[in-house]
Parts: structure tokens; sequence; C-alpha cells
């Protein structure tokens, strides 16, 4: 799925390829690296999509009395609906991006956002879909399977689940919706953002409630406007955070019941905490954040008493060992973020494993330590190719889990063209299988060991030093 956007912030135009299982955003601060991943996580979020397709009573009678039903998709319908959703999307980017709803035509007007398939490529897509996958939904578990080609979708209950009148209600307004935009965004189920905010979510979450701020605002609209309906407040979108930061404040909301669940990448979480946090990340039955460090595990620290890098990697930690599920697309904003080089590095390479295990990654970076992990990933896949590299990856520690084979990889460049540029240029960086040059890190590096080199040599030979 490949999705292209113009006129968003600072950019001019890009082409980002979603079909990539890790995409890397690079360059100068301030090129619109952030907008982009908004914008994609936005596209791609399950919890974002609107609801309203209704289940027809056929259906819903069948999953009730049988647990189990089969719905054929009209391919043009599962078209327009994913059309619309991109518009929709186009309508509300003050809500995106929290701005005032009477500045986005200031600000939006001339933005442009498209997905890039054409219907015969979408159809063709849809018929060769074969997948079974477990689906949670407010608190509700199905398995939802496609067989290859055909155009039926077969929906599952969980046998104990509780049919009452919240479930009805469910299934009639909001199932179809969720399996629309399953099937229309695949094989992106949903995604997930850790912005750079993440290292202050669950320390101010309290204080940054979005239900407290929600109730503010209302008391305020309300004591300050006579002729005001309240249920037009109580449906007003909160504006005051940008979307995936208010997202990230509701999951810190929840952690007491999302502490509950289990994901099947636990394990990944664990590895992190022991091998970048030196401890333990919990969650208390209040929902609570605590950190025990496996110097002293006996003593809990709470989250803002903790070091930066344990603020930093939580969320990533509770998502993996609660929340994620296969085909998950995660954006990360700055994963290098208060992490020492060695960290970078290990975490790449967790990365790497990830990708390998089903999940995708969109990140943005300033680091020259991930940037030449990766191309090293990048290199000891061609073991295939090049036996003789077979024994030194294996000398330096490479395990075959952590290839990354250059076809599942794109990177991208953000920068102004010259200096008088108002727009940046999005642009590809050629990769190989030697992996790929950030020229902005690049020229960076080399300028200042030049500098490095001559104020060497002067303090060294001083007058004779040309």
């Amino acid at each position: 799925m490949k999705i292209a956007v113009k006129n968003l912030g600072a950019i001019k135009q890009a082409e980002i390829d979603l079909g990539k299982k890790l995409n890397v955003f690079c360059g100068p601060n301030g090129t619109g690296k952030t907008y982009l991943a908004y914008l994609i996580y936005s596209i791609t979020s399950l919890n974002n999509k609107s609801l309203g397709r209704i289940l027809e009573k056929e259906y819903i009678n069948q999953l009730v009395s049988t647990n189990t039903t089969s719905i054929e998709i009209e391919v043009n319908k599962l078209w327009n609906y994913r059309e619309e959703e991109v518009q929709t999307i186009k309508e509300n980017l003050w809500n995106l991006f929290a701005v005032a709803e009477n500045k986005s035509e200031k600000f939006f007007s001339k933005t442009e956002i498209q997905i890039l398939d054409t219907f015969e490529t979408f159809e063709s897509q849809f018929t060769e879909m074969n997948f079974k996958k477990e689906i949670k939904l407010y608190g509700y578990k199905f398995i939802i399977s496609k067989i290859k080609k055909t155009h039926n979708i077969n929906i599952t209950l969980d046998e104990n689940q509780i049919k009452d009148q919240d479930f009805l209600r469910f299934l009639e307004i909001a199932l179809l919706s969720r399996v629309y935009s399953i099937l229309a965004f695949y094989p992106i189920v949903s995604s997930t953002i850790f912005p750079v905010e993440r290292n202050s979510i669950y320390t101010f979450s309290e204080e940054l409630s979005i239900r407290n701020n929600d109730r503010y605002e209302m008391i305020k609209e309300l004591s300050s406007k006579k002729d005001i309906n309240p249920m037009d407040l109580f449906f007003k979108p909160n504006t005051r955070y940008p979307q995936p930061i208010r997202d990230g404040l509701r999951v810190a909301e929840n952690l007491e019941n999302t502490q509950k669940l289990s994901s099947p990448y636990y394990d990944f979480a664990t590895e992190i905490e022991k091998e970048l946090l030196n401890g333990k990340v919990t969650v208390t039955n209040e929902g609570n954040v605590e950190f025990s460090s496996d110097k002293a595990p006996r003593v809990k620290l709470s989250f803002h008493q903790s070091s930066s890098i344990v603020k930093t990697l939580s969320s990533l930690v509770i998502y993996l060992k609660h929340l994620a599920t296969k085909d998950d697309l995660v954006i990360i904003d700055e994963p290098e973020l208060n992490l020492h080089p060695d960290n970078q590095i290990k975490l790449t390479r967790i990365f790497a494993r990830l990708i390998n295990q089903g999940i995708r990654l969109v990140i943005s970076t300033h680091s020259d330590y991930i940037v030449r992990e990766i191309n090293n990933l990048i290199m000891v896949s061609s073991t295939d190719e090049n036996p003789e590299l077979v024994d030194l990856a294996k000398e330096m520690g490479y395990e075959k889990d952590e290839y990354l084979k250059l076809d599942d990889f794109k990177a991208y460049l953000f920068k102004y063209k010259n200096a008088s540029a108002k727009q940046t240029e999005v642009v590809p960086i050629k990769c190989d299988k030697n992996g790929f040059d950030v020229e902005t890190l690049d020229k960076t590096i080399e300028d200042l060991n030049d500098r490095s080199n001559q104020l060497f040599y002067a303090l060294k030979y001083g007058k004779d030093y040309e």
C-alpha cells in the first residue's frame, strides 16, 4: 500500500510504501518527519476509523446462535470505504494535529492525500488475501479469516462470550466497520505510535488526563455560552493535544485493564527489560507504572523516580507485553531518545527480530548508530549469496532472525532543496546490499572529523602545521 501526500506542513510532496516492513525517515529537524508519521498513524490506526456500517440481522442471529457467520464482501464497497476514510482524515487534519477547526483552511486547504493503488490492483490483492486473525475490539474477541480466491469473510466468536445488549449493539453498529477497516488497509491491521512526548505521558498522565480536560472544556463552554446544546459538547473532539498524544493518554488512563492482557510479543518486552533497562517495568492493579532495578529488585520506584531510559522505553515495553498483535504497524519518533549508543544498537537488533516476527515499523531517526546497524543487518542478510559471511556474522553475534532483507526495507531523506526553498522534498534513499547512506548525517560527521583533525594537528605541530 503506497500513499502519496502533497502540501502537508513543510512537505511539498512524498510517496511512502507502507508495504515495506521497515520504513526509515531521515533528515534535519523541522522537515516534516513527525507530520508524516502522524498522518500515517491516522490512516492505519484501527481505533480511528469511523463506525456506522450496519450488520444485517441475519448475520447477527447466526453469530448469536452458532458463534460463527460468513459475509460476502463486495469489493467496490470496500474500495469506496477506503476512499471515504482517506477523505474523512483529510477533512479532520485539524483534529489530528490539534489545530483550531476555524484555522483548518489556513493550514490544510492545499493538502492532498491519496492511496496509489488502482481498483484493479486493490481487487486482485483482496482476492489473494489468505489469513486467520484473532481480533480484540472493545473487550470482545473474534477470529476473522479469509480463504484465497474467495470474497467471503468468516467471523467466529469466542464461545464464552456473554451476549448481552451491549454486545448485540456492538455487533450491529461496529463489527462490520472494523472488518472493512482490516480488509481495506490490509496487511496493516492497526497501528500504534510512540511520539517524542512518550517519556512524559506516564509521568503526567493524571495532570494531562483526557477525561479531566474534556470535563474542563465542557464546563468552560457551558458557563460562557447560554445558547449551547450540551450534547454538541459531548460529541465535540478534544483538540488540546494532537491525536497520537491523546491516544497515548487514553492508554495510560486504562493501564489497570491493559495489564491483564497478554501479547504474543511478551518475550521481546522482557528482552528490552533485561538488555537495556536492567530491571522490570510493572503495572500495579491501580494502573500505576513502577520500575525495579535488577540491582535492587525489592525496591519499587514510581515512574517519575525512574531514569530517563525507563521513561522513554516503558510505553514500548507495556505495548509489547499487553497490546501488540501480528501485522501491527509501530511508529516510533526518534527511537534513540535518551539511549546510550550501545543501547541504540541493541534496540535496532530487537526491531529487526520484531519485523521478522510480523510487526511492521516506521521510525524517524537522527542516529548514525541506528543507521549503521541497519546497514549491518542488511549486509549480513547476504550470507546465502556470500557463504564467507556466515562465520563472520556468527563471530559478531548476529543471529539469522535479525537479518533484514533488502526488499523489506525503504529509507527516505527529508530535506530542503536549497536555502531559499520553503518546502521539503521527500526523496527515497538508494539502498543496496551494503545498506544506505544518509547524506545529511555523513556530511555532519565528515565536517566534525575535519575540524577535529585540524585542531589536533595544529596542537601537535604548532607553527609547522599547514
